[in-house]
């Protein structure tokens, strides 16, 4: 079974809602994002995304995935909020290929909280997001640790992105993965995954391996990150440090990917990771772990 475990899903409805969040911060934010060097949104996409509705954006994606014979992706959304109910009922159309990670806009309250529950309970959902630079986070403060016992009580993983980005607007003090050490300590059932080998924090992310059963690293992305470190380094290294500290057991494949009008499934990020781990000449059982039943144990993809 082969699993993407970190893809987004887009729609023209989440981008109002972020263009609104930004604008509050300060006005033109989002023009910022369409214009910049990254040109992550364009108006192509805008149109695109206004012509599709949701069940035929569903459809395309699982054209891409079996296209490219993956079995299940679980999905985050953009932001939180009214995202969480598009996300829900884009997972609904096909929840055999589909599930989701909860992403919440107020993590540290009571109401997050039972929000949290609530979407887990619903089956459509198997984890929940931080994304400590965007949210204005440290991961160790102590408002976060009803959500960390929530999750450890419902066995739903916590994915926090760390490192660097190319959201618009982020807060870099909060964004350093050891800051995850001491509630992996606090909350020992919880499981924590670190997104993109830690997004420039590789050195960092290794070091949490020390005596922490309950951290687990995602592949996803392009893994780009490398080339703003000091030393550039091999993806095929970036997997065998990887798999020497935390194990084949603990790494979850993902590609990072999102469809627009110009670019399907990242079928690229795909053969790149399968070409690093056949370089290393891992054994089969160990690829298979990381390329989907790590992922199917810890969502419990087989309660499905």
């Amino acid at each position: 079974m082969r699993i993407d475990s970190h893809v987004h899903l887009i729609t023209s409805k989440m981008l109002k809602q972020a263009s609104a969040k930004f604008d509050k911060i300060k006005p033109g934010l989002m023009e910022r994002v369409m214009t910049g060097g990254g040109k992550l949104v364009n108006n192509e996409f805008i149109d695109f995304l206004n012509r599709t509705s949701l069940k035929k954006f569903a459809e395309i994606w699982v054209s891409e995935l079996k296209k490219h014979k993956i079995d299940h992706a679980c999905f985050l959304p953009i932001g939180g909020g009214g995202a969480l109910d598009q996300l829900d009922e884009f997972v609904s159309y096909n929840p055999d290929m589909f599930s989701a990670y909860v992403f919440l806009d107020n993590p540290t309250t009571k109401s997050g909280v039972s929000n949290f529950e609530r979407r887990i309970n619903s089956g459509r959902f198997r984890g929940i997001k931080l994304y400590p630079a965007i949210q204005g986070l440290c991961v160790a403060d102590k408002k976060l640790f009803a959500l960390y016992e929530k999750a450890a009580e419902l066995d739903a993983p916590v994915l926090i992105h760390f490192g660097i980005t190319m959201a618009p607007v982020t807060d870099y003090r909060y964004t350093n993965p050891l800051d995850l050490n001491l509630p992996s300590k606090l909350f020992p059932d919880t499981k924590f995954i670190i997104a993109h080998f830690g997004a420039g924090f590789f050195r960092e992310v290794l070091l949490l391996g020390f005596h922490a059963e309950n951290i687990y690293v995602d592949t996803s992305g392009t893994n780009n990150w490398r080339l703003f470190v000091p030393e550039i380094t091999p993806l095929k290294t970036v997997f065998k440090r990887t798999m020497d500290v935390y194990g084949a057991n603990r790494i979850l494949f993902g590609t990072d990917s999102s469809i627009n009008n110009k670019a399907g499934y990242r079928a690229f990020v795909l053969k790149e990771q399968k070409s690093a781990l056949a370089k290393l000449k891992t054994p089969k059982k160990e690829r298979e772990l990381i390329m989907g039943q790590n992922a199917a144990r810890i969502f419990h993809l087989n309660r499905a």
